[in-house]
């Protein structure tokens, strides 16, 4: 490390304090005037900064000064510093500058910062001041009194001015306010346009001559003066901003941008400034810009009607649909009926899967021909596929008000014949008329003839087709399906033969050809001819369809299954070749494959229906509750319509009893979507809930065959059981049996034969029932609890047989060790007891049960400890109570056991006579 020389650092030491000492030496000599000069000469070289700096300075060495405050506010005032101007000023003139210099500059900072309180307080005739000077001043007090809206002390303050002795400007000012005052606009913008000539850049004039064209309605030519305005008071940032805005208002965007541009600079998150950009950059097409900029205004405050509307209107340009929705719903409400705001949220909702959302909006579309067909259309197409019927006739309705093109018929045509309305063919015919060379309108119309079994139809519409477009293999493969369809297989081969020739025909000749093998009878042939095509396309899913088919028929369908499996495995992201195979392993009964097959696909918008329907059969059929709870419940959340994701669901729910939560499905389907099926599964769950009169109203509105088919003959029994007229509800009952000869319905007709009188009857029917479905635990508990007061043997075989299917039915645990301790037959007594216990330890009656057998067993103590387990609850039976005093007393606790017989009040008269003997017995 270098040592540094002492005598060094005391020199470089001495030097520091030196100067320090010399400038602050020279800092503190310096007089006023000297600040003064330094100020003045650094204002005239424009370098403000210095300026103020050295007035300051000034101030600070002479406070009582007032030629430095005076000349700081001077150029405060220069620099649009209003605020700070006045302060000083006012101080200077409280310091004694001359008034007459002071009050015309004061005047000036109070008009441009809105001072209107001060400015009409001042002495516009201050001594000294000129005749100029004070018609100036004259006039901004006049302008600051009619803003303040002192209307009286205007006209005095006019009449007073108006003798002023001038050919000031500001003299011809005051006098048009004469027609201010007066409210005569013409007269008072003929004398303001008179004064532009005088004074063309005065700002003024100007500001006047443009705030009365502005009150006229005249804003062009506002802005025209406001343009003038500017250009000469650059710095006026207030002036400018009205400037913009008058601009964005008639529309000269091209003149406003660069002003707004400029504005943004001082503010770039001004919510007005980014407002006017965003409707700038949406009127250039710039619409990603424009909306960037509505959001910052809408971020800071301004989410007023032009704002949102403007910003949904470039979100949907570039396909933003989220943001068009969220800020057109903002507007959606106050928009007239028909404006193109809603169609731009209607559509943005239905690319977002809001589709009832949309079709609340499109209600408000009147529809007008080639604007809204398309969109009536794709809302019903969606609301369709929802599930939601009632929507999709709405806007089938709408979109036929306004379907005028070839495609625009053809579409509501599609959507009518979903709709099971014949009215599409019509549409669909005159779509093809329109556009005979459209393969889209040609295919749909033969489609639906085929569908609707007009088979003449289709084959004249597809040989015109044929005739149109001789090249073209569809209209061939069709007319080749409609011959094998009416059994012209000779024709249908030779259709087929042409088609093969011509491009286009790809698979579907292949297909065609097989069917018609199998049509003719030829399945051998067919069998052979798929193969040799699957040689070919090993993955081709219709293809190994038609296998598994034709093969399942000769009953060797598992070489298919095999060949399927080994297509799958080497490609398992093949979802159609997934469920073809899941759809094999269930026809053959492999449910567990199936199960298994779909367990990796969780479902979501794009999944097929075919998934869908087969994962939800294969988890009901293989009783797999929760998953298929969980499953169903994911159906529904995708398409809370569909009618076999509905019925899955109900299914569930009414195994599971929860019929208040079947009867909230079926009626929210049933708002959206009109079922006969649903409408009565909605009478069978009023009817489980005990509700007869709504069940009623909807059997009596169905058909005479519909009342005779056996499930609706189950509601009936039941709604008579109901209404208490059990006679009537027996043939009924017997009929849903008959046909379903299930729990449910073996219990409705015990039922209604034991509410009839018929109990020995009953009692056979049960007995038969339970002999031939072993597996019906529901009724086999009860032929048990019906034998064990004429047969305690049968009771305990049958309860024994039950046990064995379900090893943990509590009830059937509980009644067999009550039975066996009643039997003393307390091993096995014990046994069942405490299996009961262990299923429900706050049982009440199962922990008396073995308690009970404790008793018997001599074990009291351990009695009274599982009756303590639940003596902390309230124990609604009696007799479970008095035992549990009962074991007290014989445990010699008598203080305890009379405080519980003390606190209790016993309803049953056998149950006081009990408690009465035992006070007795043990002296209480």
């Amino acid at each position: 490390m270098t040592k540094m020389k002492p005598n060094t650092l005391l020199k470089r030491t001495t030097l520091a304090v030196m100067l320090t000492s010399a400038l602050l030496s020279g800092c503190s000599e310096k007089s006023v005037e000297s600040h003064l000069a330094d100020a003045r000469n650094y204002a005239s070289s424009q370098q403000i900064d210095a300026a103020i700096v050295e007035y300051k300075n000034a101030i600070q060495k002479a406070p009582d000064a007032a030629a430095p405050r005076f000349e700081l506010g001077k150029l405060y005032l220069q620099q649009s510093n209003f605020s700070a101007a006045e302060k000083e000023l006012n101080k200077a003139m409280e310091l004694g500058h001359p008034v007459s210099q002071v009050i015309p500059l004061l005047s000036v900072a109070y008009q441009q910062s809105g001072a209107e309180n001060a400015l009409a307080e001042v002495d516009y005739r201050a001594e000294g001041m000129s005749a100029v000077e004070s018609a100036e001043v004259g006039f901004y007090k006049l302008q600051a009194l009619m803003q303040l809206g002192k209307n009286e002390e205007a006209q005095t303050l006019l009449a007073d001015l108006s003798t002023l002795d001038t050919s000031s400007v500001y003299k011809g000012l005051i006098d048009s306010y004469a027609f201010v005052l007066d409210n005569d606009m013409d007269g008072a913008l003929a004398a303001t346009e008179k004064l532009r000539e005088q004074a063309p850049t005065n700002k003024d004039v100007l500001q006047q001559l443009a705030k009365i064209y502005l009150q006229k309605g005249e804003p062009s030519k506002a802005a025209e003066v406001y343009g003038v305005y500017v250009s000469q008071y650059p710095d006026d940032v207030t002036s400018k901003f009205a400037y913009a805005a008058l601009l964005i208002e008639i529309r000269e965007l091209d003149k406003a941008e660069p002003i707004v541009d400029d504005l943004l600079t001082l503010n770039e998150n001004h919510p007005l400034l980014n407002t006017f950009k965003g409707i700038i950059e949406s009127a250039n097409e710039n619409y990603a810009k424009a909306l960037e900029h509505l959001e910052i205004a809408v971020q800071n405050g301004r989410s007023d009607q032009v704002v949102r509307l403007v910003a949904g209107f470039s979100a949907y340009q570039i396909q933003d649909f989220e943001a068009a929705q969220r800020h057109l719903t903002m507007v959606a409400s106050s928009l007239p009926d028909n404006h193109p705001g809603l169609r731009m949220l209607a559509d943005s909702m239905l690319q977002l899967g809001e589709n009832d959302e949309a079709l609340e909006v499109l209600a408000r579309v009147e529809g007008e021909q080639g604007i809204d067909a398309a969109l009536f259309s794709k809302a019903s197409y969606q609301l369709l596929k929802d599930g939601n019927v009632v929507g999709a006739q709405q806007m089938v309705a709408k979109s036929e008000a306004v379907s005028t093109t070839a495609e625009d018929l053809s579409r509501l045509g599609v959507l009518q014949l979903s709709l099971n309305d014949i009215d599409g063919l019509v549409n669909l015919e005159q779509a093809v008329e329109q556009s005979p060379e459209s393969v889209t309108s040609q295919a749909t119309l033969l489609r639906a003839y085929i569908a609707t079994s007009q088979l003449e139809k289709a084959k004249s519409a597809a040989k015109e087709w044929h005739e149109q477009s001789p090249e073209t293999a569809a209209p061939l493969i069709y007319l080749g399906n409609i011959a094998t369809a009416e059994g012209a297989y000779q024709e249908a081969a030779q259709y087929l033969d042409k088609a093969s020739e011509l491009e286009g025909a790809k698979n579907e000749v292949f297909y065609s050809r097989a069917k018609l093998l199998v049509a003719e009878g030829k399945k051998d042939n067919a069998i052979s001819f798929v193969r040799a095509f699957i040689d070919k396309n090993p993955a081709d899913v219709q293809a190994l369809a038609l296998w598994f088919a034709l093969a399942t028929e000769k009953g060797n369908a598992q070489d298919v299954i095999k060949h399927t499996q080994t297509q799958f495995n080497t490609n398992k992201t093949n979802l159609n070749l997934r469920l073809l195979l899941a759809r094999m392993y269930s026809l053959n009964s492999q449910l567990d494959k199936t199960v298994s097959l779909l367990s990796d696909v969780e479902g979501n918008e794009a999944s097929p229906q075919a998934f869908w329907n087969l994962k939800g059969q294969a988890l009901i059929a293989t009783n797999n509750v929760e998953d298929a709870t969980a499953f169903f419940d994911r159906w529904l959340s995708f398409y809370p319509q569909d009618k076999n994701a509905v019925l899955g669901k109900l299914l569930i729910v009414d195994s599971q009893k929860q019929f208040d939560q079947g009867l909230t499905l079926t009626n929210k389907v049933l708002a959206k979507r009109p079922d006969a099926q649903l409408t009565l599964l909605k009478a069978y769950f009023h009817s489980r809930l005990g509700q007869a009169k709504p069940a009623w109203e909807i059997i009596n509105s169905t058909a005479d065959d519909v009342k005779t088919l056996p499930f609706v003959r189950g509601v009936i029994a039941r709604l008579h059981l109901i209404d208490k007229a059990p006679e009537q509800a027996v043939e009924h009952a017997k009929a849903a049996y008959d046909a379903t000869p299930n729990s449910d319905n073996a219990l409705l007709l015990i039922a209604a034969l034991e509410m009839s009188g018929k109990k020995a009857q009953a009692f056979t029917f049960l007995e038969k029932h339970v002999q031939a479905h072993s597996n019906d635990i529901p009724s086999a508990m009860l032929l048990a609890e019906r034998q064990i007061g004429n047969d305690r043997a049968a009771a305990i075989k049958t309860y024994e047989q039950v046990l064995t299917k379900t090893p943990d039915n509590f009830v059937v645990l509980n009644n067999l060790a009550y039975l066996a301790f009643e039997d003393k037959n307390l091993t096995r007594a014990e046994e069942l007891a405490k299996k009961a216990v262990s299923l429900q330890r706050e049982n009440a009656d199962a922990v008396d049960t073995l308690a009970q057998i404790y008793v018997a067993k001599g074990d009291k103590a351990a009695a009274l400890k599982l009756y303590e387990e639940v003596s902390a609850r309230p124990i609604a039976n009696d007799d479970v109570y008095l035992n549990h005093v009962s074991v007290l007393l014989e445990l010699d606790k008598k203080a305890l056991a009379s405080r519980k017989l003390a606190s209790r009040e016993f309803k049953s008269e056998a149950a006081k006579q009990r408690a009465e003997s035992l006070k007795q017995q043990y002296g209480l």
